[in-house]
Order: structure tokens, then sequence, then C-alpha cells
């Protein structure tokens, strides 16, 4: 018979109410998201109409996540080969202006919406 530990046995990988940190679960799926691109990588080496670089280098990106190691031998590799980094840079840069770009229209759709509700609050209360 097992013991279910209580609450002053807390082990740091749960919440107040038994669940897994949100850390925990991010790691989990990091690491389920990194086996997964990994065999569609694996796959597209067996199919060759399949590309199988990007989801071996997917599957980097999601284990450098998890893995302290891995992250490290990721920045040495940028810094041995700065044409790489240069473009990887400019991706990451592309891709905050995306979403900054996206944010704003967001964010100007919301104001518009609530000028138009409050026109329609004041036509109706004169």
């Amino acid at each position: 018979m097992t013991r279910r530990p209580d609450r002053s046995e807390h082990d740091g990988h749960d919440d107040h109410d038994g669940r897994r940190s949100r850390g925990h679960r991010r790691k989990v799926w990091n690491i389920v998201l990194g086996i997964f691109f990994f065999i569609l990588g694996v796959i597209g080496i067996l199919i060759p109409v399949m590309p199988q670089l990007i989801f071996f280098f997917l599957s980097l990106v999601f284990f450098s996540r998890v893995s302290p190691r891995l992250r490290r031998a990721v920045r040495r590799y940028r810094r041995r080969h700065p044409k790489l980094d240069n473009a990887y840079q400019s991706w990451r840069r592309k891709a905050r202006e995306k979403r900054r770009e996206i944010i704003r229209r967001a964010r100007a759709m919301g104001q518009n919406i609530e000028e138009k509700v409050e026109g329609v609050i004041h036509k109706g209360s004169a």
C-alpha cells in the first residue's frame, strides 16, 4: 500500500491543489514537441518528398529550451558562425515585428469597437 504525501512534504513540483506546476508542464510539453518533430525529421529522411531539416531544427529548438547544456552548445555554435547568427537574429526581429503589428491592430480594433459602443450608448440615452 502506497502512502500519499501530505501537504507538509511538498517537493516543489506540485501546486497547492495537487496539479503539476506550470514550469514542469512546459518542460514536459517541450520534450514531447521535440520528440514529435524529431520523429517527423526521421520520417522526412525515409520519404524523399517530405522536408527533414526544418523538423530537426524545430526539435533542436524545443530540446534546447529544456536542456541548459544543449542551449549553451547552440549559443557557442552561433558565436562560431556569425552569418548564421545574423540570419537567426534577422528572423527573430521580423517575427517580433510581426507579433507587435498584430497586437497594434488588435488594440486599434478594440478601441474602434469601444468607440462604436459608446456612440450607440450615447444615442440611446439622448
